[in-house]
């Protein structure tokens, strides 16, 4: 297959892309919910003011579909007071998966390298390029990291930046820890027993919303439902046409009061486990482990997979033993002063991460905390 390369940098061609976007979604092997072009126009959109669109789209030149298309952007840093311009996917930091999009059937190293040969003729405009969250569940993460390391005057570093489970929701096919689950389920039927109603696709979401916000950043001080700009990203999100039917808000609630809820989202295939809440008032009714077994046996009923995503928390690893794992590809010109500048302090954390020195400090701290006092 031969590819046509072009570059969409405005917001109204972005807007043109909509049903094109969408339907190669569809139409890949190794879709997921955050690669549907809302995520991507509304983040871009309410979170990044000043960055600039750089869309690849690679289309087969003989029908004019998209055979392949990287969603980026470019972000300008400064780094020990040196600018650098850094390529990188528009949505960060809240979508849990990114990747270059490639349509099903299309050979994902022809459509890769046609790609990263179209970045390298538009360097002038690009310093690093900074993939994160990669996952090693699409075959595509690979043939990125294969393509650019066979350009000899590229710098290519790749790091784990963590693990995800995944359960496989067919029958027989997941291995569990049969013991804790059976806990949990007995744990659920002595809620009900007791009144708690257990709701999982709620159609009332426009009630529950703001509630399930609220409830989230009580949870979490941190989260960016409590954030301006991520709030209002959000907000477009669930009442964005192409999204209103992926969504699932389930709850445990008592006497009219939510105990627990969960924000996340449902394509054909699976279940995405994305932002937990727990009223802390509920903490020892273990109202958040009953909730996700119910999440589970309702996705189980119509879905193939659930997905439980980034932090591997060991209550996930009770559902499934199958772990991928989310990678980092860092990628630029060899020599670089400006990438040497970007990537300096990243990569002497990860050394000294790697030597146990963070942890090292920090029992020296607690040994000299415990330490008697001299006389």
């Amino acid at each position: 297959m031969a590819f046509s390369v072009e570059l969409v940098t405005s917001v109204e061609a972005f807007e043109r892309l909509r049903s094109e976007w969408n339907e190669l979604v569809d139409a890949m092997e190794f879709p997921e919910i955050f690669y549907r072009w809302e995520w991507s126009f509304l983040f871009f959109r309410h979170c990044r003011a000043g960055d600039a669109l750089f869309i690849v789209v690679a289309r087969d030149a003989t029908n004019g579909r998209i055979a392949a298309l990287a969603p980026l952007c470019l972000r300008r840093t400064r780094t020990f007071g040196i600018g650098v311009t850094v390529a990188e996917t528009i949505v960060a930091g809240l979508a849990d998966y990114q990747n270059i999009l490639v349509r099903a059937g299309v050979h994902r190293g022809r459509a890769v390298t046609a790609i990263l040969g179209f970045l390298e003729a538009q360097r002038g405009r690009w310093d690093v390029l900074d993939l994160r969250q990669f996952c090693s569940r699409d075959p595509t993460t690979f043939q990125i990291v294969n393509a650019a390391q066979a350009r000899h005057d590229w710098t290519v570093r790749t790091h784990i930046e963590t693990p995800v489970a995944v359960r496989d929701l067919r029958p027989g096919q997941a291995t569990e820890d049969g013991g804790r689950l059976r806990r949990i389920r007995s744990r659920l039927e002595a809620l009900q027993a007791r009144g708690f109603e257990v709701r999982v696709g709620c159609g009332d979401f426009d009630t529950l919303w703001p509630a399930f916000r609220d409830l989230h950043i009580r949870t979490w001080p941190g989260s960016p439902l409590g954030r301006e700009k991520e709030g209002k990203f959000f907000d477009a999100l669930v009442a964005s046409e192409g999204m209103r039917d992926h969504i699932d808000l389930s709850v445990v609630a008592s006497a009219g009061k939510i105990a627990a809820a969960h924000f996340g989202f449902a394509d054909e295939r699976k279940a995405y486990y994305y932002m937990p809440a727990r009223n802390r008032a509920f903490e020892k009714d273990r109202v958040g482990a009953v909730l996700l077994l119910a999440l589970v046996d309702h996705y189980a009923k119509t879905r193939t997979m659930f997905d439980f995503m980034r932090t591997l928390g060991a209550y996930k690893t009770w559902y499934t033993d199958t772990i991928d794992v989310n990678y980092r590809i860092v990628i630029h010109a060899n020599g670089s002063f400006r990438a040497f500048a970007y990537g300096l302090l990243d990569v002497t954390r990860r050394f000294f991460v790697e030597l146990g020195l963070p942890r090292a400090l920090l029992r020296l701290l607690k040994n000299k905390r415990r330490a008697p006092p001299v006389n």
